[in-house]
């Protein structure tokens, strides 16, 4: 009777030791792993995950990613961490309520680690400062936001890197990435305004300066690219009508004084050329117009650019604008002349006189302060003749 009991009981420990031994056969491919053979590791892993996906399978199928990001070189590795990141985010959708092991805590740490490494050499290499080193660095800050795409340190860096190799718009689309960021921050957006500025597109500048707390129209430097920005395309009205707002914004600023007089002059020009036309076409009504125009704009011109000389009545630039201003106005009027009424000749060429006089004072004091420089005084001797040519007509 004894016997059957033995059997009976010996096949009990039989199932039990059976059952042990399977329930703690858990995949690993860390062997595979080990010995560096990273590839087939991965195929193991997927394959595993294909059956029944967990966390455990996931954070190592991350980890060999890791790994063959860390072996490549350095402009290699950003589809491998993009490849680890994403096995680490899927750790958190298995993750059960009471692991053995918390797996998403192993993979931040492992996240944590090759971030610091690609950041840090990203800086070093920039340091180092030559052109082959800052596309370097540009590559390990690539990496870097490939494993942590949420850590805006690196998009900043990312595009100094890029700005000073020359891609302003890379620079652009970078720090654009970051604007649906948490951690987005308002030098972010003061840096966009500055790129902006450097492509000559002042809109998109103002919306993020403004989006940065910062009004252009308080800060000289971003105000005078701005106006530069206008100048550069041509946009007489918007640089006119943001000069208008600086002066009264920096009043002692002798230069956007004289920046703004000049702008002005360049409307004056265009009046100028509307006006001959209305003469030619004999439209009285537009003459007048145009007339009463020109003698505002041009008064107003005329104001800034001596508002400039008298803070610095030294400034040889200011002193030149004032020259060239009265200079250019008298032949404008002398060209008129040929095309306007009759009625209209004798004070149009009364006017260019009296601002050929005005260009010739002031070419003067540009003379007393350049002796040396001979072609003030050709400058001078050719408005003198010029306006004895006139007088004795």
């Amino acid at each position: 009777m004894k016997n059957p009991t033995i059997t009976r009981y010996a096949s009990i420990l039989l199932v039990i030791g059976f059952f042990i031994s399977c329930s703690g056969s858990k995949f690993s491919a860390e062997n595979l792993i080990d010995e560096g053979n990273y590839q087939q590791a991965l195929t193991e892993i997927s394959a595993e995950i294909e059956k029944e996906p967990s966390s455990f399978l996931f954070y190592q199928k991350g980890k060999v990613y890791g790994l063959i990001a860390k072996d490549s070189p350095v402009q290699d590795r950003e589809f491998n961490y993009n490849n680890m990141s994403s096995s680490f985010d899927s750790i958190s959708v298995y993750q059960t309520a009471s692991p053995e092991m918390n797996w998403q805590s192993e993979a931040d740490s492992l996240s944590n680690y090759y971030w610091e490494m690609e950041h840090k050499n990203g800086l070093q290499s920039y340091k180092e400062g030559s052109v082959e080193d800052i596309q370097t660095a540009i590559s390990h800050f690539r990496n870097a936001i490939a494993i942590e795409p949420e850590n805006i340190e690196s998009y900043k860096s990312l595009s100094i890197a890029q700005y000073n190799s020359s891609d302003v718009e890379g620079a652009i689309k970078t720090l654009k990435m970051t604007e649906s960021l948490d951690t987005v921050s308002l030098d972010i957006f003061q840096n966009l305004g500055f790129l902006y500025l450097e492509t000559g597109n002042p809109e998109q500048s103002i919306y993020y300066y403004k989006k940065a707390d910062q009004d252009p129209t308080k800060n000289k430097n971003v105000a005078f690219g701005l106006v530069n920005a206008y100048i550069s395309q041509d946009r007489n009205t918007e640089a006119v009508s943001f000069l208008n707002n600086l002066v009264e914004e920096f009043p002692n600023d002798p230069k956007l004084h004289n920046v703004y007089g000049t702008q002005l002059y360049e409307q004056v020009s265009e009046l100028f050329s509307n006006l001959k036309a209305s003469y030619a076409n004999s439209d009285t009504s537009s003459v007048t117009n145009l007339s009463v125009e020109i003698e505002g704009v041009s008064e107003n011109a005329e104001n800034e650019l001596i508002k400039a000389y008298q803070i610095e009545n030294s400034n040889i630039e200011f002193i030149e604008s004032l020259a060239v201003f009265y200079n250019n106005m008298s032949g404008n009027y002398f060209s008129v002349h040929q095309v306007a009424f009759e009625n209209d000749k004798s004070s149009i060429v009364e006017k260019a006189l009296a601002l050929t006089d005005f260009a010739i004072t002031y070419y003067e004091k540009l003379q007393e302060l350049n002796t040396g420089n001979n072609s003030y005084s050709e400058k001078i001797e050719n408005l003198n003749s010029l306006k004895e040519s006139w007088i004795n007509q």
